[in-house]
């Protein structure tokens, strides 16, 4: 098949939420044409090009507005609201996507809620990659911040609207996990299909025989729950945890922590990295990962990640929803509260020094149910389907 791809940024450096599109793209790529147009921010590298160039036939990229200020996110937002409009992308992503589309592709992936806008009415039958329910996890997070309350307000909005428009309008559209179409959807099933993450278990093995003795939370810290996440363990979780191990150290390991972030992390026993190169060794020193997320969607790679790398996790229930998979059970332990998450970590570092054996059941979980291969070819039947749907001759 001849695939048009298109995505809300750029498909790497693999630590930002575009792994998933990277990983999809490179099984795909061994037995069909993509040709990648994605939307980037400003300041992109160019030299990332490079890193998906021997999967795909074409790639390009668009630049966005500068974001960064409250006015010009609210404008982009705004934008997002009128039908039709590219809430702020440029005109050109717009003109060159209705050019590439003239150019006889047999189906379209729409990757982000960005840039549904720009690809109405383009005549390629479309396979929509919502991944996550974006709409519901706005919600859920305006009860734990305070700040920017009418951007998030106008942000879901526009992202139910625009999940609203890809559920009629795609041949098929794509989730991460069940919970994220159910959040979206409802009881409907038509037409849904869930396409989860993966791992890659050649990047995320241990080298060490024995855990460390740290907590670790990990992630890209301007996503809003690992943000709130954060701070929460800082302020609410590790006072407790230091109750019972008074030399506990905590480590937040990620981009772009936040100023309130960073002013919690001056806390003793604290560690805020910022952007690191490599998360394993941070991982290779853990007695425990700590993801007390309070709002969330779709999957939490970090927490594939760690299981992968054999360490023990302590996630709330709407984290551990995301890595469910029907009849198996994450072996995780879930808890809820500072004082559930303080006592489920404070036992397992007390476990650690007892026994510091790697939890291998982590790990044959993740190979178990999160293999990139398996998921690519669930989306390449959807690809398939679209395009017989269109009356077009089905690929082989």
């Amino acid at each position: 098949m001849r695939v048009l791809y298109v995505t809300t940024g750029f498909v790497y450096p693999l630590t930002a939420g575009q792994l998933r599109h990277y990983h999809l793209i490179r099984e795909l790529g061994a037995r069909h044409e993509i040709t990648l147009a994605s939307l980037v921010d400003p300041g992109f590298d160019r030299s990332h090009l490079r890193a998906i160039a021997p999967f795909v036939e074409h790639v390009e990229v668009f630049g966005s507005e500068d974001r960064s200020s409250l006015p010009q996110r609210m404008q982009r937002k705004l934008g997002g609201l009128v039908p039709g409009v590219a809430g702020g992308a440029p005109r050109e992503m717009r003109a060159a996507l209705r050019s590439l589309a003239a150019g006889d592709f047999d189906v379209l992936v729409v990757a982000g809620r960005r840039v549904a806008p720009i690809v109405r009415g383009l005549p390629v039958p479309i396979v929509a990659d919502l991944c996550d329910a974006a709409g519901a996890r706005i919600l859920a997070g305006l009860r734990h911040r305070n700040v920017h309350v009418l951007s998030d307000l106008i942000e879901y909005l526009q992202s139910r609207g625009v999940e609203r428009w890809l559920a009629r309008r795609a041949s098929s559209v794509v989730f991460a996990s069940e919970r994220d179409r159910r959040l979206v959807l409802g009881d409907r099933t038509d037409r849904a299909v869930i396409v989860p993450n993966g791992v890659d278990l050649d990047a995320w093995t241990r080298s060490m025989p024995r855990l460390g003795d740290a907590v670790v939370f990990f992630g890209n810290m301007s996503y809003p729950p690992n943000d709130d996440a954060a701070v929460h363990l800082v302020r609410e979780v590790l006072a407790l945890v230091r109750g019972s191990h008074p030399a506990a150290e905590l480590h937040i390991v990620g981009t772009d922590p936040s100023d309130r972030l960073l002013a919690a992390g001056r806390a003793p026993g604290v560690t805020v990295t910022g952007y690191v190169d490599d998360v394993a060794p941070y991982l290779e020193r853990a007695a425990v990962m700590a993801a007390p997320l309070r709002f969330a969607s779709g999957i939490q790679n970090e927490i594939l990640q760690a299981l992968a790398m054999e360490v023990p996790v302590v996630a709330s229930s709407v984290a551990a929803e995301g890595i469910r998979v029907p009849g198996a059970d994450p072996p995780i332990t879930i808890a809820d509260g500072a004082a559930a998450v303080a006592a489920a970590v404070s036992a397992q570092l007390a476990a650690a020094r007892l026994d510091p054996a790697p939890h291998r059941a982590g790990r044959e979980y993740v190979v178990e149910h999160f293999d990139w291969s398996a998921s690519a070819a669930v989306l390449e039947r959807a690809l398939v389907d679209a395009v017989a749907g269109s009356g077009a001759p089905s690929p082989r």
